[in-house]
């Protein structure tokens, strides 16, 4: 399955537009007991830093010592002490308003308060269920974290990807979900197995990570119809996407998407994780200029400091290293992802994906037999730091390709002074 991503849109869009993305919901009805919605995050945790408090308004939803007052003309859709999903939503969206730009200290609270690991889940239905009403969690069992699954915003190598809300507090998240096998013929369906295995791969895989160029894992659920995992929201798009729509990035832009991707490789490596499929497609990049590794789905926990030996031929051919196709009895280590780090420069660069123009099994000869990097379009002018930088990643023994902690010091990564993010226009 190839990976889109459809141009996700900020968390204040979504809550003006409730209607567009939770269409099969019926948002005014009361199904959130309002003692336990918008002042406490799925799990406790650290008290993030509060934004300026305005008179009788709630405090940020992570956590608060008590409930919040329902909103002002809002009675009509709190009723008998539970809150519809419009008002929670609401409620958020005036927290959101009042923290305004998050500060990075305020991001890194923010994510791991969101944690849903040793919840009980439960997604409210959609529909106009009569007198569903989601009830509080059991007096000292887990907490149970409540969601409602939106539209469809993306397909990854191994499943769908959903707007979803946390119904307690309105914070907006994502949903990865891929279905569960059925039937006999199902759970003898090979590819069917694989997608189930790899879900639960990743969940395991990225349960304890934690890094803001990471996309955060919030949890998993198992159900006989589905498995879920809960994903930090991020705003905008993928690096592919944004390449296929404005093209091209400039020099700039593309050192600090480079230099944020190094800092991502160099955490999950330190954890003995190897990406195996870095893409444009599997980067995401906010709105504001901040990138997330994700898509997880073959990636590979390895208790060996050098990445280990494996030999399996994972990954996406054209951003794939020589050593992948054509291990040589010897397998691989944390190198391909560097390979794969100098593919996506090189689509940053081109506007293109590598390897333009040659077919799968050409560049497949290519790599196993001729060991060749992919080439540098002719529209493609570069500086002598950028193709020290190109050849770095390239090379074609593993072992003289540097690591990600020591590409990122590479002075083609300096960005110009004072240069600063602006979004795509």
């Amino acid at each position: 399955m190839v990976g889109t991503w459809a141009p996700r849109p900020p968390p204040e869009d979504v809550y003006e537009r409730l209607e567009e993305f939770f269409p099969e919901h019926d948002l005014d009805r009361p199904v959130i007991e309002s003692a336990h919605s918008g002042g406490t995050s799925p799990t406790a945790g650290e008290v993030l830093p509060p934004p300026p408090p305005p008179e009788q308004e709630p405090q940020i939803p992570f956590p608060a010592t008590s409930p919040a007052p329902p909103p002002s003309g809002r009675e009509r859709l709190v009723r008998k002490g539970k809150k519809s999903i419009r008002v929670v939503a609401e409620e958020q969206k005036r927290r959101l308003s009042r923290v305004g730009k998050e500060t990075s200290a305020f991001s890194a609270v923010l994510r791991r308060n969101t944690k849903l690991w040793g919840s009980r889940v439960e997604e409210v239905p959609p529909g106009p269920t009569r007198n569903h009403v989601i009830p509080e969690s059991p007096s000292g069992g887990a907490t149970t974290f409540k969601w409602v699954r939106g539209e469809l915003i993306g397909r990854g190598s191994y499943g769908r990807v959903y707007l979803a809300m946390n119904a307690m507090t309105g914070e907006v998240i994502a949903v990865k979900q891929v279905d569960a096998p059925q039937t006999l013929s199902d759970k003898n369906d090979s590819r069917q197995t694989t997608v189930v295995q790899s879900l639960k791969l990743e969940s395991e895989t990225l349960k304890d990570l934690d890094h803001p160029n990471i996309v955060q894992y919030l949890g998993f659920e198992e159900t006989p119809s589905h498995l879920s995992i809960f994903l930090e929201y991020v705003p905008g798009g993928s690096v592919a996407s944004c390449l296929q729509k404005y093209g091209a990035f400039n020099e700039d832009i593309t050192k600090s998407f480079t230099a944020q991707i190094l800092d991502g490789l160099e955490y999950l490596h330190s954890r003995g994780i190897l990406h195996r499929d870095l893409k444009a497609d599997n980067i995401l990049v906010e709105t504001s200029g901040v990138c997330k590794i994700s898509d997880f789905g073959i990636s590979k926990r390895t208790q060996d400091s050098f990445g280990g030996a494996e030999t399996a031929m994972k990954g996406t051919v054209f951003w794939m290293a020589p050593e992948v196709v054509n291990p040589q009895g010897k397998g691989y280590n944390f190198k391909i992802d560097i390979w794969s780090v100098g593919c996506v420069v090189l689509e940053m660069w081109a506007g293109t994906r590598p390897w333009q123009g040659d077919e799968m099994v050409a560049v497949m000869f290519k790599l196993y037999q001729l060991k060749q990097p992919p080439p540098v379009p002719a529209n493609v002018s570069l500086s002598e730091s950028a193709d020290d930088f190109r050849m770095k990643c390239f090379a074609i023994n593993p072992d003289e390709r540097p690591t990600a902690k020591e590409l990122r010091k590479h002075r083609y990564l300096t960005v110009s002074p004072g240069w600063k993010f602006e979004p795509f226009e």
